[in-house]
């Protein structure tokens, strides 16, 4: 599970530790060229959606949402998906599986999504403006709309639900990425106004979290009572099973054509812990989608004439998690030193070449366009281990990592174990399920782990990065870092409306995480998702866990 900047992702793995290291150990025999990845620019800007993909074992790259150019979308049938089990989780603003959050997202809608190149997509928000800059903001409502259980949606509805994402009481994390928030008003049945103590010009991207879902006023408990304006509905569920949706017959979605959506009936996501086994099931024709594929699926899939690949641009990345009040953490030469003791480019050359990228060693990456630093720190192990030396360790060190047992993480943490030991840091890596990693309390988990890897999913904006688990307030500020200068900077970033300034500030916070290493980047993923080459309409978003089923249908 992810829970990291804001909710968990929950995978499994079938691949052990040392199994890693052996394919690892035959790489460093290879030469393997350095991989490229081309910036995308960040548009924060209403478009319209459509879709597209390949055919028969290819790969297809996520660019629209609506329709489809293989053929004609056909209507009927049943799209079974695997993935790994939920926690039976229905209160949107405290989702944390992805088994719960995929469920979540047929059902469910929030105002604006996150499309490709980092866009805002109206979903139930058809506009957004705001006259001041930044400090009020003027939402319109897609109009005609309505719940699964026959309720309108209305402003009525946007008012609480928002209000509810922002109760301390409840206990969700967009307590804290919404606490710019004074006040919501309802301005007429398809207005609001968004009022907030300062301008922020990126308010509406804070809009497209996991959580951020609208939900029915008039239902007295959204845990129990799982109701939405989604294309589907839920007809059933049985932890550790599977959820049953069908369709929703009053979803208010059309294609370009005019035509009622979903095309599917019926959608059936299937749980399972066992990720190899996912794939076997899409090979041999019991499932028809499985996100989040590693390297070694992507090879496989591509080489199966019935099924193909959907990739698209992400800020999934995986940091080491360092904590800066307990242990050789505390000193700041000894986290400099691991910061160029690190070599990022050769670590995912052995790691994971065809589904990662090098980032800069801060959690913003690449896809953040020019407010991505475009600068690293440099790989020089002579300068870590003079660094290493000042912090009081000339004669090496050893420390714990703790590494959840999900793909590529036992191989992220095995290529960078080697190098540290290049450095004289002896790395004891503790492989741990991922339930157990992302639990609050326990020496092994995200929450106390000395040293761990973390994975973190695609986020609108970088800033919402930073007011999760980097900022002094941080709900899951598990460095233990406290910075005034970079709290700061945070702050200048949401108030600052000029586009170029911001990006300066961006960077400048970047440089202080380079420097002040609370946690460490190992790589960017390309998100890719696998499916039968009969299926088509699926578009791969930022983060997999999100994909929308609302167009796919089966060609004959």
């Amino acid at each position: 599970m992810e829970r990291t900047g804001g909710f968990r992702r929950m995978k499994a793995s079938r691949f052990v530790l040392q199994s890693w290291a052996s394919r690892i150990h035959e790489r460093l025999t290879r030469t393997l060229a350095i991989a490229a990845f081309p910036l995308l620019v960040l548009a924060l800007v209403a478009v319209a959606a459509g879709c597209g993909s390949n055919a028969g074992g290819s790969s297809s790259s996520a660019s629209s949402s609506s329709g489809a150019t293989a053929s004609m979308p056909q209507s009927g049938g049943t799209l079974k998906v695997g993935i790994q089990p939920g926690l039976g989780q229905r209160d949107p603003i405290l989702l944390d599986a992805v088994g719960d959050m995929i469920v979540s997202y047929q059902v469910q809608e929030a105002l604006v999504s996150l499309g490709q190149g980092m866009s805002l997509e109206p979903v139930l928000a058809t506009e957004w403006n705001t006259a001041d800059s930044g400090k009020t903001w003027k939402i319109t409502l897609r109009d005609g709309v309505k719940f699964s259980n026959g309720q309108p949606f209305t402003a009525d509805d946007v008012v609480y639900s928002i209000d509810r994402m922002r109760d301390k009481k409840l206990g969700s994390p967009l307590v804290e990425i919404l606490s710019g928030i004074v006040s919501v008003v309802l301005d007429d049945p398809t207005h609001v106004t968004v009022n907030l103590k300062s301008a922020n010009a990126e308010f509406m991207g804070l809009l497209t979290d996991t959580r951020a879902k609208m939900l029915s006023k008039s239902v007295a408990d959204p845990a129990k009572e799982f109701v939405g304006t989604g294309p589907f509905m839920l007809k059933s569920y049985a932890a550790e099973d599977r959820a049953i949706l069908v369709k929703n017959p009053a979803y208010w979605g059309k294609d370009a054509q005019g035509k009622q959506l979903p095309y599917l009936d019926e959608v059936d996501v299937i749980y399972s812990p066992d990720t190899a086994g996912q794939l076997e099931g899409l090979r041999g024709g019991s499932l028809n989608w499985i996100g989040g594929i590693t390297a070694e699926q992507k090879q496989a899939v591509e080489a199966d004439p019935n099924l193909k690949t959907i990739s698209g641009d992400t800020n999934y990345c995986f940091e080491v998690n360092i904590r800066t009040d307990v242990g050789p953490g505390k000193q700041l030469a000894f986290r400099q030193a691991l910061m160029a003791g690190t070599d990022r480019q050769a670590l995912i050359d052995l790691a994971d070449p065809s589904l990662m990228v090098p980032g800069n060693g801060t959690v913003v990456g690449p896809g953040y366009g020019a407010d991505y630093l475009d600068a690293n720190v440099p790989y020089d192990l002579t300068k870590a281990k003079a660094l290493l030396a000042q912090a009081g360790y000339a004669n090496g060190v050893k420390i714990n990592l703790v590494a959840q047992a999900a793909d590529p993480v036992p191989a992220l943490a095995t290529v960078w174990q080697a190098q540290m030991k290049d450095l004289g840091v002896d790395v004891s890596i503790q492989q741990v399920p991922t339930d157990v990693y992302y639990a609050d309390k326990g020496p092994t988990s995200w929450a106390e782990a000395p040293f761990s890897v973390q994975d973190w999913g695609t986020r609108a904006v970088p800033s919402m990065y930073f007011n999760l688990a980097l900022t002094t307030k941080a709900p899951w500020n598990w460095p233990r870092w406290h910075t005034p200068e970079f709290d700061k900077l945070t702050k200048d970033i949401s108030v600052t409306t000029d586009p170029a300034k911001r990006s300066e500030l961006y960077h400048r916070a970047q440089q202080i995480l380079q420097d002040q290493v609370p946690m460490l980047n190992l790589g960017v993923m390309v998100g890719m998702s696998a499916v039968s080459a009969n299926v088509n309409g699926i578009v791969q978003p930022p983060d997999w866990e999100s994909t929308l089923f609302r167009t796919a249908y089966f060609t004959k």
